[in-house]
């Protein structure tokens, strides 16, 4: 992983933000960008150097993909908690990116196939919770507050860390999704009204991908009636891929940057004794 610091020396344990990057679980890198329609999205290492600036340490994972047949270790979670059928909102893109990769596409009917697709679903999930606990352990280090920590990502970056947090039930102050949703872990038996949750904040592009837009919606449903804090906002004009200073338009029509909306959340989320 990449870490990045805040210029000034600190003088006591700083919040951190962990970023986990995106590209449908068969490429990327916390470096990478990515460009579509003309429009070309921010990396994690440069949301990194972003909330750095604004006085965070800030880490960019890398973790396990796809095409590298990962073998799951099994920890942290149980067997019965992954649902594989939450995934197929997810398989057209997966499929699509195989294509550019001359990859032959997943077909859930067969049964090797899908579980090619859960285990690189859940091996991003594992890798990005041995991060959360490593920089939990070396917190003196890191020279962070374990107990003050948000997690975020684009896209499959953005799933993982809602896997992570509400999946696995790794207690963090905060999750912040760009483009993703819950998919992998059975959410209605992953986070129920006796859960504890840390607070969600959504963003979701006015084109984004289908399976993204038929699923957050569901997802807010289940959020409303467990009671979770969610907030969700809109990338007017733009669809899966969008810039850090592109605009967001909440619940409350305020138009924010996406860097800024997400500054405001880490502050309360940083701020709250959850």
């Amino acid at each position: 992983m990449d870490v990045y610091y805040p210029a000034e020396n600190a003088t006591e344990p700083r919040p951190a933000v962990i970023l986990t990057f995106g590209g449908a679980f068969h490429r990327g890198s916390p470096r990478l960008t990515f460009q579509s329609g003309g429009a070309q999205d921010t990396s994690m290492g440069n949301y990194c150097r972003r909330f750095a600036a604004r006085g965070y340490t800030c880490f960019a994972i890398d973790y396990r993909l796809t095409t590298e047949r990962p073998v799951l270790s099994g920890e942290g979670y149980q067997e019965d908690w992954i649902d594989p059928e939450s995934l197929l909102p997810l398989l057209p893109q997966a499929n699509y990116i195989r294509g550019t990769m001359n990859l032959p596409p997943i077909d859930f009917a067969i049964p090797d196939q899908k579980k090619t697709m859960v285990d690189g679903v859940v091996a991003a999930a594992e890798d990005l919770r041995t991060a959360v606990l490593h920089i939990r352990k070396a917190a003196g280090t890191y020279q962070i507050d374990p107990n003050r920590i948000v997690l975020g990502g684009f896209s499959a970056g953005a799933v993982t860390s809602w896997n992570v947090a509400y999946g696995m039930g790794v207690p963090v102050a905060g999750v912040f999704l760009l483009s993703g949703t819950d998919a992998g872990f059975d959410v209605k038996k992953t986070v129920t009204s006796t859960s504890v949750t840390p607070p969600t904040l959504m963003f979701m592009g006015q084109y984004d991908l289908p399976g993204a837009l038929s699923s957050v919606p569901e997802l807010i449903q289940h959020y409303e009636k467990v009671g979770v804090d969610y907030e969700f906002a809109w990338v007017p004009g733009f669809g899966h891929f969008y810039p850090a200073g592109a605009a967001s338009l909440g619940g409350d029509a305020v138009s924010v940057s996406i860097e800024g909306r997400i500054a405001a959340f880490l502050d309360r989320s940083f701020a709250d004794d959850r």
